[in-house]
């Protein structure tokens, strides 16, 4: 039986990314999902290229223009649907921030653990004794990457390659910097398989404060039917597609 907070929760969850880089143009895609992972929504851009101005005169920020402050807020804001979060594999996209109408979440490739179901509290306090960068998950939560999650060597001309590919990344600790976006003002949950970085507080248009804890419920809402990579997968093929036809 749905418990009545959970009535009023929204019941849509977006997922945002951009594809490419500024030189051959970047490519935004928006999928909005249901409780059951069926799509409503799906919008993405023409790719997006900066002029030469911009190229020069954002220099490092550039990335961060283009699919936090261009694409980003373009795609979201086509949409009237009202969305529990935003979810997004793409470190640029963070510096959207507040100016989306839903809190934005990052998404973590997948790491090399299971967390089996009512263990995520466990795994988030070994996470944190370990710094996520060592030692044995729980109990029950233990799991190798397989072929399907396979991991390149670090720093290897393969790795950059998949990470081009999937924007996927272990943690923040790995996760190129993005300027203007403060890494420290997130806080990292385990959800099922995959990990989440979450905002510590978001306002939202009406200047309502969302905190943390009231992003993470709203989530777990979604994963009880949702894989919180896959729709990535998805949005990649559907612009794929667009391309052809286009």
């Amino acid at each position: 039986m749905t418990r009545p907070e959970e009535k009023k929760r929204p019941t849509h969850l977006g997922f945002l990314t951009a594809l490419g880089d500024p030189a051959r143009g970047v490519i935004g895609g928006f999928l909005v999902l249901n409780l059951v992972g069926r799509p409503t929504e799906f919008h993405c851009t023409a790719p997006v290229r900066p002029n030469r101005a911009q190229e020069i005169l954002y220099g490092a920020t550039l990335e961060g223009f283009l699919c936090g402050e261009q694409i980003a807020q373009a795609l979201v804001g086509r949409t009237k649907t009202e969305l529990a979060a935003i979810l997004t594999n793409n470190p640029n996209i963070l510096t959207a921030g507040n100016a989306l109408k839903a809190p934005l979440a990052m998404v973590f490739r997948r790491s090399d653990v299971c967390v089996a179901p009512g263990d995520e509290e466990k795994y988030a306090v070994w996470e944190k004794k370990t710094g996520r960068n060592g030692g044995e998950a729980p109990e029950a939560s233990r799991r190798r990457i397989d072929d399907e999650n396979w991991a390149p060597e670090e720093n290897s001309e393969d790795e950059a390659n998949f990470r081009r590919r999937s924007f996927f990344y272990d943690a923040f600790e790995r996760t190129p910097p993005t300027p203007g976006v403060d890494y420290s003002a997130w806080r990292t949950v385990a959800k099922g398989r995959n990990r989440l970085a979450l905002p510590t507080d978001f306002v939202g248009p009406d200047g309502r404060a969302i905190g943390v804890d009231e992003i993470s419920a709203r989530l777990d809402l979604f994963f009880k039917s949702i894989d919180s990579v896959e729709p990535f997968e998805r949005i990649r093929l559907a612009i794929e597609e667009a391309q052809k036809s286009g």
